[in-house]
């Protein structure tokens, strides 16, 4: 039952409301200045019993030290002095007048008391309780009061935890705390109505009340800005609130915020065909495609793979990348499995520069052949008269494709899968030293040396390496129109760190935060070529200065103003500067000068330097 009532100000400019029994009673609430508004009291709080007499709910609220009211009854001989105040009341509404919009909520009195008392969230300071104290609705109280439990450390106990009142005590055996709440008015403010807040059971931080959903609304706010947030960052987060996460805590809430923020594995499939045409409209002349396992018009289409490049990327490996493409693949770590592929190709500065991407179901040849198929459709036709060449482990399903759509180009094979594919026999250092000799060899007689040292450890080893074609992991076969010497994945295993747990992302965040990775890579790259001065990229004048140091030792006989012969020990070498070819085969291999060339080199700019003076003189 809810009743419509105006109040008013006594004499001594309290502020008084009529009961309901002939007006005469009334309830003190505050001093504030002369006002007359019209409020709703509900008198149904079931705290209080279900009488429906008048006389006995009075004398409930009266009785009820949970409630804040002070009920003064009004003696009979007082009468007079109320119907004078109801006097003066009438007279002076007409002079009340009603405040704007603006001004309401800071003359209202009702809205000065509540606002004072409403309690606000503060992270730095612990939660109190006090009597009195307002929250929003029942919602915000119930919220408050877990955080308060979980800060204390102790056992609750709700004895009524409805829409219309909240109790609550400490289930700690002789603990006296209590707290008690129910609305005010509106019906729907919440307000302390009594509450005993002394402690005396044992703190435990080990609290029931801290779930894994609980601490998830907590971490969500901190993970939008560090989505990346470790275990241990997460656990650092919530012992801030007094309590000790288990690791099985952590880890579920840690799922469930990534969940809120990026969305399920399950709903990422299906924004798939939006985000792909959000790419092409906003990247044009880029490549998007995915492919959908459908028998028929009655089946929802199924998910099976995505290829995606971008128009930059195709332009920086075009214009300023060797033909050497390195492809791997790397499992992803989400509920459905996939493989992540990738192209990485080497720029000037001898760095990673990842040219295109695709997630597929699992490696074989169909899967292989669906993402060379793109490959050469968005990046070709290549230029016959530079090799191109492709390095991959030895995957069976990518040797029997790369031809059919690559019929030019030249393979190479990781030599660390090579190297671990006969682990059992390559289980000597002595024969694993011998193996990358003879692969990082740049003549043939360095090669033949090793491969000689290997055939009398282990024949068999011998054996299987010879069965290899020399020219997928032999340097001193490579061709040396390509200028490069790579033997090894290190390019393409950085790139698979590189992406580190975007592998264990949903679909649609793991495809975006590529994106944004590459965007990163290439703003990054522009920069830094902006600041370059030399013609000469830094990484690769750093390693000429190691080679120019290192060739200080050997010996050097000119025969020619381009041609010298260098010794180191027992072998010599024969260096031509205007043909760039060293015996070594290390020039014309790699194309950087070796050891040899840079003191044939030295000595020609000394020999030009000279006659120039004597031309001078």
């Amino acid at each position: 039952m809810s009743l419509i009532w105006k109040y008013f100000y006594d004499e001594e400019n309290n502020l008084v409301i009529p009961t309901t029994e002939n007006m005469q009673d009334t309830l003190v609430i505050s001093k504030q200045n002369n006002k007359t508004v019209a409020i709703e009291v509900d008198i149904s709080d079931d705290e209080y019993g279900d009488s429906s007499s008048d006389s006995s709910w009075r004398q409930n609220l009266h009785s009820d030290n949970e409630d804040e009211l002070v009920l003064d009854r009004v003696s009979n001989d007082d009468s007079e002095d109320s119907d004078t105040n109801f006097s003066d009341f009438e007279d002076n509404e007409a002079e009340i007048m009603v405040p704007d919009s603006e001004s309401e909520e800071g003359d209202d009195p009702m809205r000065q008391l509540m606002g004072s008392k409403m309690w606000i969230y503060n992270p730095k300071d612990d939660i109190e309780f006090e009597k009195g104290q307002l929250f929003i609705n029942v919602d915000a109280f119930r919220a408050v009061l877990k955080d308060y439990v979980i800060q204390k450390g102790f056992p609750l106990l709700r004895l009524k935890n409805e829409r219309s009142r909240v109790t609550a005590i400490c289930n700690a055996e002789g603990c006296q705390w209590r707290i008690h709440a129910s609305p005010v008015a509106d019906n729907i403010t919440f307000q302390i109505k009594s509450y005993q807040p002394q402690h005396t059971c044992v703190m435990d931080k080990h609290c029931v009340e801290a779930t894994s959903n609980w601490m998830a609304k907590k971490l969500v706010g901190v993970m939008r800005d560090h989505p990346n947030m470790t275990s241990k960052g997460v656990e650092t987060k919530l012992k801030k609130y007094g309590m000790k996460p288990s690791k099985m805590q952590i880890f579920r809430s840690k799922n469930k915020v990534l969940n809120e923020i990026e969305g399920t594995h399950t709903e990422s499939y299906s924004k798939l065909p939006k985000y792909a045409e959000l790419l092409r409209n906003n990247n044009p002349n880029s490549i998007c495609k995915i492919h959908y396992d459908r028998p028929n018009l009655l089946v929802e289409p199924k998910f099976l793979r995505i290829f995606i490049s971008f128009r930059a990327q195709k332009l920086r490996f075009l214009e300023g990348c060797s033909s050497f493409v390195g492809f791997d693949g790397c499992f992803l770590k989400g509920p459905f499995g996939g493989v992540l592929l990738i192209a990485v190709a080497l720029d000037a500065n001898n760095s990673i520069f990842p040219i295109a991407f695709a997630v597929i179901e699992y490696e074989n040849k169909d899967t292989w052949w669906w993402f060379f198929y793109y490959f050469q459709e968005f990046f070709g036709p290549f230029d016959n008269n530079i090799p191109l060449t492709f390095m991959t482990d030895r995957q069976k399903g990518w040797n029997l494709t790369y031809k059919e759509i690559f019929p030019d180009a030249t393979k190479r094979h990781y030599c660390r899968h090579i190297c671990s594919n006969f682990k059992s026999q390559f289980s000597r250092i002595l024969l694993r030293s011998f193996f990358w000799k003879a692969a990082k060899s740049y003549d043939v007689v360095g090669y033949n040396e090793a491969m000689v040292s290997i055939k009398d450890i282990n024949i068999t080893v011998w054996r299987c390496l010879d069965k290899i074609p020399r020219s997928s992991w032999c340097r001193h076969v490579f061709s040396s129109q390509l200028k490069c010497d790579h033997v090894t994945n290190n390019f393409t295993e950085s790139f698979n760190d590189w992406v580190g747990d975007l592998r264990g992302k949903p679909i649609l965040t793991l495809v975006d935060g590529l994106r944004r990775m590459f965007i990163k890579k290439l703003h990054k790259r522009y920069q830094k070529g902006c600041t370059l001065t030399a013609n000469i990229t830094p990484r690769i004048a750093e390693k000429l200065t190691e080679i120019s140091q290192a060739s200080r030792k050997y010996e050097m006989h000119m025969a020619s103003e381009n041609t010298f012969e260098i010794g180191d020990l027992d072998r010599s070498y024969i260096v031509n500067l205007s043909k760039r070819i060293c015996d070594c085969g290390t020039f014309q291999i790699s194309g950087i000068p070796c050891k040899y060339a840079a003191l044939g080199e030295k000595n020609w700019n000394i020999t030009v330097k000279l006659s120039s003076q004597r031309t001078c003189i």
